[in-house]
């Protein structure tokens, strides 16, 4: 019998994941939606993806992959190591850093989290080209406009 498909119940992209070895906690740190370039390809020097996951069982094969939405394209693949979850009642967590992430040009790309080959969870980015010298700093992260904006 096949594993269950585990329920993403977070599925996040940011700059920094602090584990803390002795409470065993994690700290998302700087969650982000957009990414902004001087120039492409563009290459992202380092980010995070976050997922939490429930009520799974069994041995799970997990791969992540960037897609170019607009080309229907993989540009990367990264592939953890595979996980056992004991019993649907344990809530588990992902954590995946990856390193020069390129970005070819402006659009929208997903990172797309599966288990065993089916897609779990998906997360948009949006790439946006910055005009030279318009004071924000390339590959800036951008978590969208200000609290009552």
């Amino acid at each position: 019998m096949a594993a269950p498909l585990p329920v993403v119940k977070a599925f996040l992209v940011c700059d920094q994941i602090i584990h803390d070895a002795q409470t065993g906690k994690k700290s998302i740190i700087g969650v982000f939606h957009e990414l902004r370039a001087e120039r492409f390809p563009a290459v992202h020097p380092l980010l995070w993806i976050y997922a939490n996951l429930t009520d799974a069982q069994g041995r799970y094969a997990f791969e992540i992959r960037l897609v170019d939405v607009a080309r229907n394209r993989v540009l990367g693949t990264g592939v953890p190591p595979q996980i056992d979850i004991p019993g649907p009642l344990q809530t588990t967590e992902l954590a995946a850093q990856l390193r020069n992430v390129a970005l070819p040009g402006p659009g929208t790309f997903e990172f797309h989290l599966l288990a065993n080959q089916e897609l779990l969870a998906t997360k948009a980015i949006r790439v946006q080209a910055l005009r030279p010298g318009s004071g924000t700093p390339p590959l800036a992260e951008s978590g969208g406009p200000p609290e009552g904006a």
